[in-house]
């Protein structure tokens, strides 16, 4: 008596190597991605975390504009501490003002991706000279001009960050 076995029996008996170097290499994709999107998500939260320690100091140039007109030339003029590492944070080592905007300074307890790198907040002003604050690379609203704009006096000038735009929050892309 013969015994003939079926074709699916014959193909029941595991991976050939290019179908296992298939799924490896789809495996390694996906796992590659994965980092990435979590890299990503870190070093957003990082950046995040570093703005909501920069709420005060806008809080006190945005008073200083409206007390005297002109944006505060530095941080002891906006009413903050001389010291920029008085504002420390866990990844900023530094919080400083120049003519109203802020400059996170990031350090070397931040992610690579940012350490040693500076994110601006910049003032506008509106026609009412309400202030208004722009992060990063985001484009001002229409209307909205350097902080003491209005007065003719020194201004607020908004620099381009160096952190790759992935890396930012939305609000400052």
């Amino acid at each position: 008596m013969s015994r003939h076995l079926s074709s699916t029996a014959a193909t029941a008996r595991g991976f050939s190597v290019p179908e296992l170097a298939i799924v490896l290499a789809v495996t390694a994709l996906i796992a590659g991605l994965g980092a990435s999107a979590y890299k990503t998500y870190v070093v957003r939260g990082q950046i995040s975390q570093s703005l909501a320690l920069a709420a005060q100091a806008e809080r006190q140039v945005a008073q200083s504009f409206q007390r005297d007109g002109d944006p505060p030339a530095n941080r002891e003029a906006a009413g903050l501490s001389p010291a920029t590492s008085d504002d420390r944070g866990r990844y900023v080592d530094s919080i400083d003002v120049v003519n109203g905007r802020i400059d996170l300074h990031f350090g070397d307890a931040a992610d690579p991706a940012i350490a040693g790198r500076t994110l601006s907040l910049t003032p506008f002003e509106s026609v009412s000279r309400d202030v208004f604050w722009v992060c990063g690379n985001r484009v001002a609203g229409a209307g909205l001009r350097p902080l003491g704009f209005a007065n003719g006096t020194r201004q607020s000038i908004q620099v381009v960050t160096p952190i790759e735009p992935r890396y930012l929050p939305p609000a400052c892309r």
